[in-house]
This record gives structure tokens, C-alpha cells and sequence, in this order.
């Protein structure tokens, strides 16, 4: 496999509105184009001229909000491509769940492949301010899911998406949320909230003024409503430091993590 496919990846989601409606999520943007196909058939077979290294179940909607569905989809991507698969998710799973995901992993390991299980846990006491919605689990709730995956021996990715300003949630939580995971995680990955006018319209108490850098257009946007990278420079910096005192990798990016643990594997 030559340099070029080991960076090649796809998303796979299922299509719809999110039933988590998280409040920074731009998915809510009005001229937000939905992608996604309705069916399990229908997402595996539109992978098949693409042949990417990795596929990532994740982007526009939580694919695990009905777990044994998102499991299926990874299984039939597996069966279909023998790819390494990256999931990312909000939700908790219960113990069959749980099984069906190590079964999964198991299958994967057999044949050199990759399962990568990223749960996002963005604030503890404020996470209300960006998941202002009783379907979702607590971060405490997460947090012990987290735990329970990483002793099954899955590859885990605590993932503080979005990490916010300071003036909107302390730096205190994120780093909080490592601390108490710090021995259920393989690594951690974090980047900064992205905003235009119609997150900071859903994200009321989002501070007025703040530093940001000049987005590119999102190919998932009709057209470019100014959107924002917040400056959140300072939180990573401080993200980093305690990550290196635990001798967790972190990474800002999905990515070179996953070509971290490839090589750490060899």
C-alpha cells in the first residue's frame, strides 16, 4: 500500500436529523447538505469504488444512537472491505452491546486490522451548555462506558471535541476529564469549537468576544456563513502538558493518531 492510501479515509453515516441535536454541532446550519444514505446496504455499497484505509463512522449524525444499528454497520463495512474502522460516539452501550463490540474487534485483530473507538466528552458540570438534551449520557456515564471498552482491550480515544474557551468552560473540566481517565484511554485528542452565526445563535451564553482564525469552507455547507476556528491555543497548551505527565499521547487530529498506534503496533 503506497503513502498516499495510508491517509486515505471515508465517512459512513447513516442519513437524518441527529436526535441528539447538540447545540455547536453544524449540522443544524440551515444550509447544512445532508449526506448519508437511509439503509445499511445502501451506506456499505456506496464505499465501493473508494478504497480507503480507514472508515470512519462518524460526521453527520450519532450513528450509535441505536447501538445494535451502528454495530451492524461496522460489522457489514468489515465483512464488505477488511478495513480498519474509527467510531465515534455520545452514547453508552449496555453489556451485549458491549460484547458485540469486542466481537468486532476481535474479528478485526485476526486479520491486522484496526477498530478505533473514539468517545467524545467535551465538559463535565457545563456540558449542558453544548448537549442540552436529556437522550444523551452524562459525562460521568461516558466515562465509566469509556473504562469498560478500554478493558476489553479495544483501542480507545477519550476525544474533548469540542474544547471551548475558558470564558465558556473552565479548562479545569477537560483536564478533570483526563485525570479521572487517564489509565482507561490509549490516547487523547482534542480541537477547537468551530462557530458561525448560527452555533452562536444556538450556543446563548458563548462569549461575545473572542479570538478565532478564518475557517475553510466546509464542502458540507451550501454556501460560506463565515465560519470560525475559535483561538483556543492556551487550552491545548495546558491539555498537553498534563497528557505528557500521564505519558498519554495527544493529538489534535484522528489521523496521525491512527498512525501512531499502527506504528506502535508494529
Amino acid at each position: 500500500m503506497n503513502k498516499e492510501n495510508l491517509y486515505k479515509r471515508e465517512f459512513a453515516s447513516f442519513s437524518g436529523t441527529c436526535p441528539y441535536a447538540c447545540l455547536h454541532c453544524y449540522t443544524f446550519n440551515p444550509n447544512y447538505q445532508i449526506k448519508g444514505e437511509d439503509s445499511i446496504p445502501k451506506i456499505v455499497s456506496s464505499l465501493q469504488e473508494k478504497n480507503p484505509n480507514v472508515i470512519y463512522i462518524s460526521g453527520h449524525k450519532e450513528n450509535f444512537f441505536e447501538p445494535n444499528q451502528g454495530l451492524e454497520l461496522a460489522e457489514k463495512i468489515f465483512e464488505a472491505y477488511h478495513c480498519n474502522i474509527l467510531m465515534t460516539t455520545r452514547n453508552i452501550f449496555n453489556q451485549e452491546e458491549l460484547n458485540r463490540l469486542a466481537e468486532l474487534n476481535s474479528r478485526m485483530k485476526e486479520e491486522g486490522k484496526y477498530l478505533f473507538f473514539c468517545i467524545s466528552i467535551p465538559a463535565l458540570k457545563s456540558y449542558q451548555k453544548l448537549e442540552n438534551n436529556p437522550l444523551i449520557p452524562t459525562p460521568y456515564q461516558r466515562m465509566e462506558f469509556l473504562s469498560e471498552v478500554y478493558l476489553k482491550n479495544i483501542i480507545t480515544f477519550l476525544t474533548i471535541k469540542p474544547l471551548c474557551p475558558n470564558e465558556f468552560i473552565s479548562i479545569e473540566e477537560p483536564l478533570e476529564i483526563i485525570k479521572r481517565c487517564k489509565d482507561y484511554t490509549t490516547l487523547v485528542l482534542s480541537s477547537g469549537i468551530i462557530v458561525d452565526n448560527s452555533i452562536l445563535k444556538r450556543l446563548k451564553t458563548f462569549p461575545t468576544t473572542y479570538e478565532y482564525q478564518r475557517a475553510p469552507l466546509m464542502e458540507c455547507l451550501e454556501n460560506d456563513l463565515s465560519v470560525q476556528y475559535v483561538d483556543v491555543t492556551r487550552e491545548l497548551e495546558k491539555i498537553q502538558i498534563l497528557c505528557s505527565q500521564y505519558g498519554l499521547p495527544f493529538f489534535q487530529h484522528s489521523m496521525p493518531a491512527i498512525e501512531y498506534i499502527k506504528k506502535l503496533k508494529k
